[in-house]
């Protein structure tokens, strides 16, 4: 009898859509040395056409330009007194403790 091992191993669109989603930002450079990953920029390019809202911003430091890209995530802060809901991007300091509840 003969059995398939189903792979385990995150393809680069699921590493650079977990990344995002975690609320980080990343640009080409940031994806070669954290994930040793040479096509960034085509995986973004097959998440976003996959409908997946990605937004990215030209950086310019140092007398280079890159992009860097996110996704912004709506959240919903709710206390005793009301409910807020807004947009909080990548690197962004809420002013107070969020509760991610998640499906």
């Amino acid at each position: 009898m003969t059995t398939s091992k189903q792979s385990t191993k995150k393809t680069y669109s699921q590493i650079i859509l977990n990344h995002l989603l975690a609320g980080k930002r990343l640009s080409n450079m940031e994806a070669y040395d954290q994930y040793g990953m040479t096509c960034c920029l085509k995986r973004i390019s097959e998440l976003r056409a996959k409908g997946i809202v990605i937004q990215d911003e030209m950086i310019k430091k140092n007398g280079k330009r890159y992009k860097s890209y996110w996704i912004e995530q709506t959240v919903t802060i709710t206390n005793n007194d009301h409910n807020t809901q807004g947009t909080l991007k990548a690197g962004d300091t809420p002013l107070c403790p969020i509760v991610y509840e998640g499906d």
